[in-house]
């Protein structure tokens, strides 16, 4: 009876098995078919026609455009280097003028010597440049006046230049090197006149008159010569500053002179001359060596260019004697006087 019962139910489980498949293949077809699903595939929009780019420069005239852009950055350099030198020259100013006055006025002459540049700077930017270097008539500039602030486009120089300050169009330095070499000038004019009013003059007084100085009287004469007004029409050439620097700083200097006298002391009762000494040579001396030093900026600079070096080279060579032989010079006449 248990084989019956165990017979019975191997073949109801092999009846099983054999109908799994026929199951399966009834139930996937009583669900519904899959949908074909169709994607639309955008169009790509019409691409708008792209300008071509400009033709890059040849290699020719990159080159060239490099050479030109270091020549200009090497004449900047020069420039801006014998300024600093001319800049320099107002300590050799300040110890010559200390050491050969008395001590008590040292501090007095020291105080001038350091405020005079400061007040030549405020000067010549606020009015001097433009009054000097301005597009105007045969005796002042009227185009670019105050703060410097007149179109300009250096270091373009001749007919490319397009600007307000024509007359110094003929370098090819950025403006404001321009400035700055010109600015050194005209504070240059400035100490030459506290050499002269030495130990007369008061402090405050000084002030304004460097700045009426610098700010009007400069450049005005100035513009007269270096800025192509009637005496440059006529021919003037003046180089390196000798009228438009020293000699309109002498001018100056005699007027000051003239208004404020001699210095206390140097008279005695009688009307004869009561000599007074300086009191530090050594300060005076090592003054004398740094104008001396000073003026191979002052000269050579004036270039405001370095071109090929040889007329560097001359004007450096022409500077050393003249300073050389007036050295000998001095020293005859005082063996001989």
């Amino acid at each position: 009876m248990k084989k019956l019962s165990s017979i019975f139910f191997i073949l109801i489980g092999l009846l099983l098995i054999a109908s799994m498949p026929v199951l399966a293949e009834e139930a996937v077809q009583g669900q519904p078919a899959a949908t074909a699903v169709t994607t639309a595939v955008p169009v790509a929009p019409a691409v708008a026609a792209v300008p071509t780019a400009a033709p890059e420069k040849s290699v020719v005239q990159q080159a060239l455009d490099t050479v030109k852009n270091l020549q200009v950055g090497i004449d900047t350099t020069w420039v801006l280097i014998t300024a600093f030198l001319v800049f320099f020259m107002n300590l050799g100013f300040g110890m010559v003028e200390s050491g050969l006055c008395r001590a008590k006025n040292t501090v007095n002459i020291l105080a001038k010597n350091f405020i005079v540049f400061a007040i030549a700077s405020a000067a010549f930017w606020v009015i001097g440049w433009g009054l000097m270097f301005g597009n105007g008539n045969p005796f002042v500039g009227l185009e670019g006046l105050l703060f410097a602030s007149g179109a300009d486009n250096s270091p373009a120089i001749g007919d490319a230049y397009k600007g307000v300050y024509a007359a110094i169009n003929w370098t090819g330095v950025p403006m404001w090197a321009k400035f700055f070499f010109q600015l050194v000038f005209a504070g240059t004019a400035a100490t030459v006149v506290s050499g002269a009013v030495a130990e007369r003059i008061k402090f405050v007084s000084f002030i304004v008159f460097s700045f009426f100085l610098v700010g009007i009287l400069y450049p005005v004469t100035g513009h007269w010569i270096w800025g192509g007004g009637f005496l440059a029409s006529l021919g003037m050439f003046d180089f390196a500053g000798s009228t438009v620097v020293h000699s309109v700083g002498g001018w100056a200097a005699l007027a000051g002179v003239l208004m404020l006298g001699a210095r206390y002391g140097k008279y005695r009762a009688d009307g004869s001359v009561r000599p007074i000494f300086g009191h530090n040579m050594s300060t005076a001396t090592l003054g004398a060596f740094v104008l001396w030093f000073g003026w191979f900026g002052f000269n050579p600079g004036s270039t405001m260019g370095v071109g090929d070096g040889s007329a560097i080279a001359h004007i450096a060579v022409t500077t050393n004697p003249a300073a050389a032989m007036a050295i000998l010079s001095s020293t005859v006449v005082s063996w001989l006087i």
